[in-house]
């Protein structure tokens, strides 16, 4: 017969457990109060004082600040500047202040459906995103560890990642050939042992006449040699039947091992036609923004990798639960990442937390947007091939806020 202790202590037993697996925000604190005086200060007392954003050229932050003066930061999606700072002052400021720091789970739901019919993807979750990755780095100053010790721990201490680059250079101007197979030489300098090459097709209209998929991808494996894993994104750039013809000639004659988003995003009955074809595994999953666009992803689109993208998903607290399901399905998981500052500092703390986030991790490289360290007093970099997260509390990176201040746009 159970004693009323013996009962306690396997609750608290059960609530250790729960918070190694990442099960829930309120686990984790429940089963380290009585064990942390740290952490027991801090609940109910770490109120959120004000939220703000800022956009400098080519990146938007968010910074949390409690009554106490302690602060954190986030990268929300790099799109939308001024439109984004606003949904986080005009929304989510107001409806945060007073919350407590610790309040994971109801605090994202309440953002989420505040803004969700301005869009639950793109502007929302863009703003969601910095807001919710700026209070777990929050949260991980207040109790002096890392952000993946809170939500779940390392199942890796450092990643393999891939250099990514697109064949477009914007503003209609595109990459020749040639010019890709000098990026893709660069990058492999900077020491990444795989790469992608993103077509940027989608810009041009659906299958187009020129295609440049095959002359591109020939010129980059030639470049990078056999040996080199190449991946290639079609940037929702096909129709299925085109998709089908061209990622057989793709993996048959260059060997390219994964297909990127090979029609057009959500378009989930196209998708499940090329995936079911193909003979390299598809990737997909930058744009969708909430656990329940993943799982008709997973059931509908029979994607074989999902490419979560916590700046876009909404944050960290939602990226967990699209791993839960990416566990349960079986399914890998490679990040989408656009941004070699906030953003990959809270995509390192995520991938090495996931259970299925064993592949190669996108990188824009060490040299692409290095203009952005600018912003901050510390930095992150690929080291033969590999990443790891900052061991560090919070997300780890130190923002140089009086030049976020002084290069704001909006």
């Amino acid at each position: 017969m159970n004693t009323p202790n013996r009962r306690l202590n396997s609750r608290r037993k059960f609530l250790s457990a729960a918070a190694c697996a990442g099960i829930a925000g309120w686990s984790t604190l429940e089963a380290t109060e009585s064990t942390n005086p740290k952490l027991k200060a801090q609940i109910g007392r770490a109120k959120i004082k004000n939220v703000e954003a800022f956009a400098v050229p080519r990146l938007i932050l968010a910074k949390v600040t409690t009554e106490d003066g302690d602060v954190g930061w986030g990268e929300c999606g790099h799109n939308g500047d001024g439109l984004v700072v606003a949904v986080v002052q005009d929304y989510l400021e107001k409806l945060l202040i007073g919350r407590d720091v610790f309040d994971t789970e109801p605090t994202w739901s309440a953002m989420f459906h505040e803004i969700d019919e301005i869009g639950p993807g793109g502007l929302a979750s863009q703003a969601l995103a910095g807001v919710d990755c700026a209070l777990w780095d929050l949260r991980g100053k207040l109790l002096g560890v890392p952000v993946y010790t809170l939500i779940g721990g390392r199942y890796r201490e450092r990643y393999p990642v891939y250099g990514s680059f697109s064949r477009s250079k914007g503003r209609g101007l595109y990459r020749t050939p040639d010019e890709c197979a000098e990026y893709a030489t660069e990058l492999v300098e900077q020491g990444f042992r795989a790469i992608k090459l993103r077509l940027g097709i989608r810009e041009e209209n659906q299958d187009p006449i020129d295609d440049p998929a095959i002359p591109c991808t020939r010129a980059v494996r030639k470049a990078i040699g056999d040996d080199l894993p190449l991946y290639v994104d079609a940037n929702n750039g096909y129709s299925p039947r085109r998709a089908v013809m061209i990622g057989r000639a793709l993996h048959e004659e260059f060997n390219v091992e994964v297909f990127e988003e090979p029609v057009a995003a959500q378009n989930y009955h196209s998708l499940a036609k090329v995936t079911d074809a193909v003979p390299m595994m598809v990737a997909c999953g930058e744009h969708e923004y909430t656990k329940w666009m993943f799982r008709d992803l997973i059931l509908q689109g029979k994607c074989h990798i999902l490419n979560p993208d916590v700046s876009k998903l909404a944050g960290i607290t939602e990226g967990k639960k699209v791993a839960a399901l990416a566990e349960a399905f079986d399914l890998p998981i490679s990040v989408h990442n656009a941004r070699p500052t906030l953003l990959n500092a809270s995509h390192s703390h995520f991938i090495v937390s996931c259970q299925t986030a064993h592949r190669y991790q996108e990188h824009p490289g060490n040299v692409r947007l290095s203009e952005l360290w600018k912003y901050f007093h510390n930095k992150m970099e690929v080291i033969d091939g590999y990443a790891a997260p900052l061991d560090a509390p919070g997300l780890g990176l130190e923002v140089n806020e009086a030049a976020v201040r002084q290069d704001r746009i909006a």
